[in-house]
């Protein structure tokens, strides 16, 4: 596991140059007094070389576009690290480099000099300004493709203080993107943003930790998790240390949906209920938890002392978010409760049911006939589904054949 730096290369401050006034790059970084909360990191020329000297960095990665400052990039490492400046390389890296345009090739000379200078198994990306789509596009893949150059467990620190303020926007999402989705378990312990306008107000530039964006991530993650699949199993986590007693609710709930236990979805839902007169400490939980738990119990007012409509309403929701194999349970075991039901039997009694089940089989008129034809249909489904079962009906044809059976029940479960 290392700890790897990410960090952005800019051009340097605009200064007026030609007798037009033309603001053009000066190609020399403004010097500032970098302050992380209360520990002065001392004066840099830029905000990677403060993190590389005090952050205990094992890797890092510079990203930036033709026209940054790489050859103060390697002047600095060069001259950190006691090599000798090589003044021809450092001549042809700065011509380039102030040459380069938006319209400039992905390429700057010397790389594995100034990569060699870095040390630190260092590597330079190469990025487009991002102007259009296609740039974006481009960028896209060259940030992904970092992924890569990283080891299972690392750990990143992110800077996004310098280049244009759209391309780290554009590139943290990838990274969040690969925190969430890379099989590499890959941690983003700071993004780190040094305010280096405040530097004529403070005499040092503070730097600010904008790490709370992961956790509002984390948060995100969270809610999409349980709107799409009723798993509350990172929320939970998120609110470990605030409520226990919410933590282990929806965790108890998220075990029950995955077994799709309708009676302990039934009693767990009722239970969710309680959490919309939770009031919360911090702000997150506020603004999460209580929206998706409320979107998630309308889909079933009305349904307490109704266990054919509950089930009837859970095989809706488990449609709609397209887990198929649990709506065919939810909705075949829907139409045994009405049946249950409208015969004054225990819809929760394991015999009773049976029993039901059995009229049904043997009874046309038992139920409705229509809703008797749609049990049938659901039930020969699940079938196929769960024992592996050769059939003529294709998976889309199940779906379809499901979407309107439920259409169907509809009519009578009320």
């Amino acid at each position: 596991m290392s700890k790897v730096l990410i960090s952005f290369i800019g051009t340097g401050p605009l200064v007026n140059k030609g007798a037009q006034g033309e603001e053009k790059s000066a190609r020399e970084y403004r010097r500032a007094s970098y302050h992380l909360g209360e520990e002065n990191l001392g004066e840099y020329s830029f905000m990677a070389a403060a993190l590389y000297e005090t952050q205990n960095i094992d890797k890092v990665i510079l990203i930036g576009t033709a026209h940054c400052m790489w050859e103060e990039v390697y002047r600095y490492f060069q001259e950190k690290n006691g090599g000798v400046i090589d003044e021809d390389v450092y001549c042809e890296i700065a011509e380039h480099c102030e040459a380069a345009t938006s319209k400039s090739d992905l390429f700057i000379p010397h790389v594995k000099e100034i990569e060699a200078a870095i040390g630190k198994d260092a590597h330079l990306a190469l990025i487009r300004y991002g102007v259009n789509e296609e740039e974006i596009n481009e960028n896209i893949n060259i940030i992904l493709q970092l992924n890569k150059l990283l080891s299972t467990g690392d750990e990143l620190i992110v800077d996004v203080t310098h280049s244009f303020r759209s391309l780290p926007i554009t590139i943290m999402n990838l990274l969040l993107y690969l925190k969430n989705v890379s099989s590499k378990n890959i941690k983003i312990s700071h993004i780190y943003y040094s305010m280096i306008e405040m530097n004529k107000e403070y005499g040092y530039a503070p730097i600010v930790d904008l790490k709370k964006i992961l956790k509002l991530n984390d948060w995100i993650v969270g809610a999409m998790a349980f709107k799409q699949y009723g798993n509350a199993y990172q929320i939970a986590g998120l609110l470990q240390q605030e409520d226990t007693d919410v933590t282990n609710r929806l965790k108890h709930f998220s075990d029950v949906m995955n077994l799709n236990h309708l009676y302990a979805i039934s009693q767990e839902t009722q239970s969710l209920r309680a959490l919309m007169k939770k009031d919360f400490d911090s702000m997150l939980p506020e603004m999460i938890v209580k929206p998706v738990v409320k979107d998630f119990l309308n889909n079933f007012k009305g349904t307490e002392q109704n266990p054919a409509l509950f089930q009837y309403q859970l095989a809706q929701w488990q449609f709609k978010h397209m887990n198929y194999a649990a709506a065919l349970i939810s909705l075949q075991e829907s139409i045994l409760s009405y049946a249950c039901q409208t015969a004054n039997h225990n819809p929760f009694d394991k015999d009773e049911r049976q029993s039901i089940k059995d009229v049904i089989c043997s009874d046309k008129e038992f139920i409705p006939f229509e809703l008797r034809g749609v049990y049938f249909e659901i039930t020969k489904n699940r079938n196929v589904v769960a024992h592996a079962l050769e059939s003529n009906f294709s998976s889309g044809k199940i779906i379809e054949s499901l979407r309107t059976s439920l259409i169907t029940a509809g009519k009578y479960i009320k």
